[in-house]
């Protein structure tokens, strides 16, 4: 069995040991451009990848691609969405029962709008529909129970983060969603991740873009009603996934406390009895990370992104899972 390193168990000053390595990682897709944020899930039998494909991280330009395989090492495009000439990005992929439904954040200027599109084969997609509220990004949502919730961030870059804030959301069809509570306002709220435990807590996971530290853990119970921040020796997250194999909760983001040379890095935490602990550490570099996993027998497959090689490539890590 693998050891449970703490992150407070490395010496001050050193960045903490990720014990697990990577078999193989490999280069998805580079054509030049930027291409980033990645969504990825395995769908009747036939994997998906889904990410932005733009000149920039910022630019106006942003399309999401869809690529599909058989054996995640070959792949054919299957789709390519441009919703009305906007910034397309962040795409999140959800099974809902027979269907697979891609949410897109689509902006123009300060507007912004997540979009929905579904398919039943990965071939056919059906026109882009509005979902939730205006100005809200549908982050990472997933099942618990029956239903379907997500966190909900507001983005807004003009009130010094006063203005931002995160729902958390909850829907029967992945479609129509409806507010249960507030997460967290008013302090450069950004992507927040959410987990349920058996005894139904829910963690979330919350990016402050913003600030110290950006790394933040809020827990509620049912109703969801009430939020309450947990201690964490993490000091950043972003693009951050969280997903469950067995009984072993891993959540995957970008580190930033590497090596000099090698300061950013893709990284995995398992998480158990409300901690993070150190899991594994693989190539990437400067503008990073927005991975998703998928299993694969004793092994998770992890989409991500990196400029570690000059170039804003998507890649592919084969990770071992934790026995």
């Amino acid at each position: 069995m693998l050891p449970l390193l703490l992150l407070s168990l490395a010496p001050a000053g050193e960045p903490p040991a990720f014990p697990v390595k990577p078999t193989e990682v490999r280069k998805m897709f580079a054509d030049g451009k930027h291409n980033a944020f990645t969504a990825f899930v395995k769908f009747k039998g036939t994997y998906l990848l889904a990410f932005r494909t733009a000149k920039e991280h910022n630019s106006a330009d942003g399309d999401i691609v869809v690529l599909k395989s058989a054996d995640a090492k070959e792949w054919t495009e299957a789709l390519k969405l441009d919703i009305d000439k906007r910034d397309d990005r962040d795409p999140q992929l959800l099974v809902v029962a027979d269907k697979l439904i891609m949410y897109v954040a689509s902006m123009k200027g300060p507007d912004l709008t997540t979009y929905a599109v579904t398919t039943e084969d990965g071939k056919t997609w059906s026109k882009p529909k509005a979902v939730y509220e205006e100005k809200y990004i549908v982050w990472k949502p997933i099942q618990y129970g029956k239903l379907y919730y997500s966190g909900a961030h507001k983005k807004d870059e003009v009130s010094g983060g006063k203005g931002r804030e995160v729902h958390f959301i909850k829907s029967s069809d992945g479609i129509a969603w409806e507010k249960v509570s507030t997460i967290r306002a008013g302090n450069w709220e950004s992507e927040t991740t959410l987990h349920f435990e058996k005894d139904g807590t829910c963690f979330a996971f919350l990016r402050q873009k913003y600030g110290s530290p950006q790394a933040q853990i809020l827990e509620a119970k049912a109703p969801y009603k009430e939020w309450k921040n947990r201690p964490t020796d993490v000091t950043h997250f972003s693009g951050h996934s969280v997903r469950t194999y067995g009984d072993v909760t891993y959540l995957f983001s970008r580190d930033r406390n590497g090596p000099p040379d090698n300061r950013y890095g893709q990284v995995i935490y398992t998480f158990a009895d409300g901690k993070l602990a150190p899991y594994s550490r693989f190539p990437a570099g400067g503008d990073c990370a927005y991975a998703e996993a998928v299993r694969d027998g004793d092994n998770m497959l992890v989409s991500y992104y990196s400029t570690h090689e000059k170039q804003t490539n998507i890649y592919l890590a084969v990770v071992p899972l934790k026995k």
